[in-house]
């Protein structure tokens, strides 16, 4: 299943702000769950990846 991770802008110094994680016709999905780490938020994703696709 490809995922795509949505934001509202492009990537820059004024980057978008994360939106939804969704299927590629625009499903939303639930990969993992938000947690708070000082003032920043981290989405930790739930995937399994094999030895291939490990970079």
């Amino acid at each position: 299943m490809d995922i795509v991770i949505r934001f509202d802008g492009p990537p820059s110094h004024k980057s978008g702000r994360f939106v939804e994680v969704e299927t590629l016709d625009g499903r939303s999905i639930k990969v993992g769950e938000w947690i708070q780490d000082g003032s920043d938020w981290l989405l930790k994703l739930d995937i399994n990846l094999t030895e291939r696709d490990k970079v």
